[in-house]
């Protein structure tokens, strides 16, 4: 087999496993994890195009779960869809970023306050193996980092706010992993996120909203000065 095939063969073997435990049920929802995580992790840059022929060769699929899975990332701001079949990653700008981050800084620490508050052993067993995957590299890849933020909200007893906190969180890792590609010298993603992880944990659910908050707002401040001149900063 060539290594087209080898990949395509994966594909199919580690979406069969998914299906079969604890992942996504669902094709459209196997879809929408696999180009989510590729979108994240600047596999697929943003403005790019994705054409449902060559990304369901690729996967395995048929077209119908991809469609779907489109319409589902561009309802979340992840992608732009175009005619004849096909989407583009949606790109990020300035006045988009202070939007979405504004929004971020009203809903998300209220979703992690009531996560943190309803969160159970199973909720605790999640976070740290999310902030393990984090602690793996001293850079962590988008995808990982994303999938913290998610974990940490994942107790919220709200499912609306829980939803909108989610899809605002996805659409800013996009922004950061295209508008922060470079970090200061010396940066660590989890010492960045170490006070978040240890209050959540430690369940205390008023602490950890103010760390959001914080955290958000430094990263709001460095993607700002990245968007609007050539200067870096520390961020989160």
């Amino acid at each position: 087999e060539d290594k087209t095939m080898l990949w395509h063969n994966d594909a199919v073997t580690s979406g069969t496993r998914a299906l079969a435990g604890d992942q996504p049920p669902t094709l459209t929802e196997w879809a929408d994890q696999q180009l989510r995580q590729s979108i994240l992790q600047g596999d697929h840059r943003p403005g790019d195009t994705l054409v449902i022929s060559t990304l369901a060769e690729q996967l395995g699929l048929s077209a119908t779960p991809l469609r779907e899975a489109l319409r589902k990332l561009a309802s979340e701001g992840l992608v732009v869809l175009q005619s004849h079949g096909s989407a583009r990653v949606a790109e990020v700008d300035l006045h988009e970023a202070n939007e979405i981050y504004e929004l971020r800084l009203i809903l998300e620490p209220t979703a992690l306050e009531r996560a943190v508050a309803a969160g159970d052993a199973g909720y605790r067993e999640r976070v740290t193996a999310a902030w393990n995957a984090l602690d793996a590299e001293r850079i962590a890849p988008a995808s990982v980092h994303a999938a913290f933020h998610r974990e940490l909200l994942s107790a919220c007893d709200s499912a609306w706010l829980l939803r909108l906190a989610t899809m605002l969180s996805d659409r800013a890792g996009l922004m950061v992993a295209v508008g922060l590609p470079d970090r200061p010298a010396g940066y660590n993603t989890a010492a960045a996120h170490r006070t978040l992880a240890d209050l959540a944990l430690a369940g205390d659910a008023t602490g950890a909203a103010q760390e959001l908050r914080r955290h958000l707002s430094t990263t709001r401040a460095a993607l700002h000065m990245v968007l609007t001149g050539p200067a870096r900063s520390e961020a989160d």
